[in-house]
């Protein structure tokens, strides 16, 4: 059985430092990567189809 990928909506998520893609993820992400370009920890919130990063406080 194959699944429809076409459907999947993934967003990418970039590090506002350095513009870096971090992830590709889908909505109901919520977590912390850290950015192996500059070594800053960022947040990644997805939901409601909008990406927030933000530098981990």
């Amino acid at each position: 059985m194959e699944t429809d990928k076409s459907k999947l909506q993934l967003y990418y998520a970039c590090c506002p430092h350095c513009k870096t893609v971090l992830v590709q993820a889908q909505n109901g992400m919520d977590g912390y990567i850290k950015c192996h370009k500059c070594d800053n920890y960022i947040h990644i919130i997805i939901r409601n189809d909008t990406v927030i990063t933000k530098t981990k406080s």
